[in-house]
């Protein structure tokens, strides 16, 4: 029997893929990551019916078990749901678990949805500065010694090494909301982390020396344990991102991805 894709071609032997994931052990979060980036993306937008199992099954080249699987972490996640005669559908977007990482980490391009950056870079306005503040009066030595490691590391990489550049700036990050002392916030560590990721992936060139000195100003306010400076110098260093973001944003209210050169800041 001759199978079809999703887009009604036929397919004979193999599937439209060209190639059979490899079942077993790494075919469902692969399955996983990409029909969840496809979602995010908004090749199948809210309110969309899935494909049928089957052809779904077949564009993958997995095994419809797989497919369900993958429809079932999907829907824990708050991207699908299944009805009953209507088949799977993806929920609105309100409904995503948008703080998880994982899910974050299957979007293809988060700098060029404006909607979901915008809304990143508002959380974070909302997560770091108050995280800088509380950091500065309950930051331990051993926390302000990994803040220090972290700009430190960003200054050893200024300005020609951004792969080195990109894991220091995300260490510094997350060791000051560790070093916040609040374990609501520090469950919020890995959501900070796939943003800063997902953005920085998304450009290709270093911070520039301001965008240094500020990791180094929000530092140096810990350290003193002055919140209100530390918290305004958090502040500081997310305008930055946000105006570096501007030029990708400017006009892209979609999901599709959108690239453009600009200088790398967190």
């Amino acid at each position: 029997m001759t199978a079809r894709s999703s887009t009604g071609e036929a397919v004979r032997g193999k599937p439209a893929t060209g190639r059979r994931y490899e079942e077993g052990g790494k075919v469902h979060g692969l399955v996983v990551r990409k029909l969840g980036g496809l979602i995010l993306a908004g090749r199948y937008p809210p309110g969309e019916t899935l494909p049928r199992e089957d052809d779904l099954a077949v564009d993958f080249g997995v095994s419809r078990t797989s497919i369900r699987e993958a429809v079932k972490v999907l829907s824990a996640k708050g991207l699908l749901e299944s009805r009953p005669r209507t088949g799977v559908r993806v929920r609105p977007r309100e409904d995503w678990d948008l703080l998880d990482p994982a899910v974050l980490s299957w979007h293809p391009d988060i700098a060029g949805d404006r909607i979901l950056t915008r809304s990143l870079i508002e959380a974070r306005r909302v997560i770091e500065p108050p995280a800088a503040a509380m950091a500065a009066t309950r930051a331990s030595a051993a926390d302000l010694a990994r803040i220090e490691a972290a700009c430190l590391g960003i200054e050893a990489a200024y300005p020609d090494d951004a792969p080195a550049g990109i894991e220091a700036d995300v260490a510094f990050h997350r060791a000051v909301i560790m070093g916040s002392g609040n374990i609501v916030l520090g469950r919020l560590v890995g959501a900070v982390e796939a943003a800063l990721r997902a953005v920085f992936a998304a450009t290709s060139k270093m911070m520039d020396a301001d965008g240094v000195a500020s990791h180094r100003t929000v530092l140096e306010h810990i350290r003193l344990r002055d919140a209100e400076a530390a918290r305004a110098a958090m502040h500081r260093l997310i305008d930055i991102a946000a105006a570096d973001l501007e030029p990708l944003l400017a006009g892209n209210d979609t999901g599709a991805p959108r690239r453009k050169d600009t200088r790398k800041r967190s």
